[in-house]
């Protein structure tokens, strides 16, 4: 149930992040109580869920991660580093997106990556590393594997996307990959062109894992793109089959908040009629250089620049 209930709270906040995908912003080994087996069949919500919010509320500091790698585990390097600062009392939900590339210190390993740190240790190394090199620090974590999505979108019935005529050949190409994969018909699924389609689960995945034909930020767009298709169609259906869908995909996050916590977090934002929400990308403005360094390029930030905007940002200065 810890699970399903985090699904509802990662798609309260991503909901409340609807307006900053819209308008086109960039951005979105583990520990024992990760191996915990979730011992119930059903989702069964408790009656107080989604009333009133107590005056005592703290701010909370949940640390979103999506992995993009090939297998069903939440394994590999990070692609989305999120810290979502939600405050039920005042109504306000601060976005902190750190970019994958970003040059730093990585505890008892050395420079590289910010998302190798993951890689490395998963999401407490992730968590120690954001807290030496930029000074934040969270309360708890929710660890999203894109390939994961693919049940979810096959699920609502395919998502709606506006294939462009560019990712028309990589995505067939990476679809032939995961047909491939499964020991599935290479062509099944190949889109003949472009323009806007409804996108199965591997056609989705597909488009979201394209790379090689423009920037970072354009493939990162894309995944924001299939995450906001998925709660726009979501979004469309009756409770019952949302909470029938959260339970078929216990899996698809991985988690150390507590139960307590994930009833309290996900009732208080269900609670919310209407977020305030804002955005920060790290790094900032005028903080950063593109380097290459040993033959890889790389995102060098200027720390204190940086860790003064997060603080400004969190704290309201």
């Amino acid at each position: 149930m810890k699970r399903a209930l985090c699904i509802i709270l990662l798609l309260a906040v991503m909901l409340g992040t609807s307006y900053v995908f819209s308008e086109g912003q960039e951005y979105i080994p583990t520990s024992d109580e990760l191996n915990q087996n979730d011992d119930s069949q059903y989702l069964v919500l408790p009656d107080n869920f989604a009333e009133s919010i107590p005056e005592e509320s703290k701010p909370y500091r949940l640390l979103i991660i999506g992995v993009d790698t090939d297998s069903l585990s939440v394994r590999g390097r990070s692609d989305t580093m999120v810290i979502a600062v939600f405050d039920a009392q005042h109504s306000s939900l601060k976005l902190i997106s750190f970019m994958r590339d970003l040059y730093v210190q990585i505890p008892r390993i050395g420079k590289s990556r910010l998302n190798a740190s993951f890689a490395n240790g998963g999401p407490k190394l992730l968590i120690e590393t954001l807290k030496n090199n930029f000074g934040v620090e969270v309360d708890g974590y929710i660890a999203v594997n894109f390939s994961s999505m693919i049940k979810l979108v096959d699920s609502i019935g395919g998502i709606e996307i506006e294939v462009l005529k560019k990712e028309l050949k990589p995505l067939n190409g990476i679809l032939e990959y995961y047909n491939y994969q499964r020991g599935l018909p290479e062509k099944q699924g190949r889109l003949d062109k472009a323009g806007f389609k409804r996108l199965t689960g591997l056609q989705a995945m597909s488009y979201a894992r394209i790379r090689k034909i423009d920037s970072d930020y354009e493939r990162i767009g894309r995944q924001q793109r299939v995450l906001m298709a998925i709660l726009n169609r979501i979004r469309s259906l009756e409770i019952s089959k949302i909470l029938e869908i959260i339970s078929e995909n216990i899996e698809l996050v991985d988690t150390n908040i507590t139960m307590s916590d994930a009833i309290k977090l996900a009732g208080d934002m269900l609670a919310i009629e209407s977020l305030n929400t804002r955005y920060l990308r790290i790094p900032v403005k005028n903080a950063f250089a593109n380097k290459q360094i040993d033959g890889t390029y790389y995102v060098v930030p200027n720390i204190n620049k940086n860790k003064k905007a997060i603080e400004e940002f969190i704290y309201d200065k």
